[in-house]
């Protein structure tokens, strides 16, 4: 179980000068070069413009921070804000964002489709988790004190939890009005065993 703090991550800039991406964690293709089967990254966007697209990859995003975004698709606009659920859609599906006011950070999962799945949940208030998936990862939202089996671990803004073991059980209490993101990444039926996810409030 490992820590990451948000001012560490490794930060790449955006081609097109929109933005700046930071990858939190991420597991490769030992047979692939530097292709992902799960990735996660935190990303800040200052300005309108497409989605980079990724074929045959599944995507969550959330906004952490700012007035959010305006996601216009083929057939809807969809709007994401702080208090808005993740919203999760094909990698390779056209997508323009537009940011609503200012510039805006988000999280970002994504999965290689027929691999892995993953599921996205904005959670608040103290509570158990107890890891289920073959990967977790806890994205905090604000100032949080995580209880763990080897001691007590102090988190802050989108600091990232990862290398939670299934069935091994931490308790997180955010700051008031700090939500927090859980991700959970599974193996697909045919490449590895999945497990089912446990999580329950206090």
């Amino acid at each position: 179980m490992r820590l990451l703090r948000f001012q560490d991550l490794p930060v790449m800039r955006w081609r097109n000068g929109g933005g700046v991406t930071r990858e939190v964690a991420a597991s490769k293709d030992p047979d692939s070069g530097d292709e992902f089967r799960w990735r996660l990254s935190i990303a800040t966007v200052s300005a309108d413009g497409p989605f980079s697209s990724f074929v045959g990859i599944d995507r969550t995003i959330a906004v952490l921070a700012g007035r959010g975004m305006a996601l216009q698709l083929a057939d809807r606009t969809v709007t994401l804000s702080t208090e808005t659920e993740p919203f999760s859609f094909a990698g390779e599906a056209p997508v323009h964002a537009m940011i609503l006011e200012g510039e805006t950070t988000d999280l970002n999962a994504m999965t290689r489709r027929g691999w892995l799945t993953h599921t996205m949940r904005r959670l608040e208030g103290a509570m158990p988790i107890i890891g289920g998936a073959d990967e977790t990862a806890i994205v905090f939202g604000g100032d949080t004190a995580v209880e763990t089996p080897k001691g007590r671990l102090a988190a802050g803004r989108f600091d990232t939890l990862v290398g939670i073991a299934p069935g091994e059980r931490i308790t997180v209490s955010p700051e008031p009005g700090a939500p927090f993101h859980l991700v959970e990444f599974f193996q697909s039926e045919g490449h590895g065993k999945t497990r089912k996810r446990a999580e329950k409030p206090l």
